[in-house]
């Protein structure tokens, strides 16, 4: 449903993607591991067009093109169809969480302003918001922001929502509100790409593990067997050290 061949990406003489190819099915959830620096982020980045890739096609829901070839209205068909939850949130601080879901409603989507507002209430109803609807992201927590990022990627119905990293800014007693509002989207159905550093959340819960090294897929496997046997040497170190410093 989303795949990526031979994407290629660099900052300078720094080559961050090596010729990257990656797919997620309709349904599937994809855990991208890989230590600081393995291009996972930048993955995502490209993916969703808040960078541009030097190279590499990109097919979604149908529609499949060279992406350096992608016109400015195609990039928006695309990026329609992705919903994007960041590291950071990422929320308008002058709006409330409510303005900060029916914005890209209202604008991205020309959505009537009643359609909007209802839409709205079913989103943050659902990751558990709705009764801070009127709070501002100064006066939410870390988990409720990111909660908030999540019920607006979802309220644009995305073919696919590709997480970076969402809890990595957490407190570890804040992770749990929100690897729990994802599981919840897992066990629906929904298409999701997410990188993490959660061990438990990638092998519980994803479909798929895919590890990154050096700007490039080294394992590409079911989570109990990537779990069991990691096939790259990288691999294993990351699974050594991961599982160690957080007890798994």
């Amino acid at each position: 449903m989303l795949e990526v061949k031979n994407l290629h990406k660099s900052f300078g003489e720094n080559e961050v993607l090596k010729g990257i190819d990656f797919s997620v099915k309709k349904g599937e959830v994809v855990a991208i591991l890989g230590s600081s620096g393995s291009g996972k982020t930048t993955l995502l980045r490209c993916i969703s067009f808040l960078e541009r890739a030097d190279s590499g096609t990109i097919s979604l829901d149908g529609f499949e093109k060279d992406m350096t070839e992608l016109t400015r209205r195609e990039v928006r068909m695309l990026r329609m169809k992705m919903g994007f939850v960041f590291q950071e949130y990422n929320l308008f601080r002058n709006k409330t969480a409510f303005q900060n879901v029916t914005e890209g409603l209202r604008i991205a989507q020309k959505i009537p302003a009643d359609k909007a507002r209802e839409t709205a209430v079913n989103v943050l109803k659902k990751v558990g918001m709705l009764e801070r609807a009127d709070y501002y992201p100064d006066e939410l927590s870390g988990g409720q922001k990111q909660r908030v990022a999540i019920a607006r990627a979802i309220a644009l119905s995305p073919k696919v929502i590709l997480f970076d990293e969402p809890t990595s800014a957490l407190d570890p007693e804040l992770t749990g509100e929100v690897l729990e509002v994802m599981k919840m989207l897992a066990s629906e159905g929904t298409t999701m790409a997410v990188v993490t550093h959660e061990m438990g959340f990638a092998r519980d819960v994803a479909s798929r593990v895919v590890f990154m090294d050096g700007g490039k897929i080294t394992d590409n496997r079911a989570p109990a067997e990537f779990f069991s046997s990691p096939e790259s040497d990288a691999a294993r170190r990351f699974l050594r050290r991961m599982t160690s410093d957080r007890g798994i």
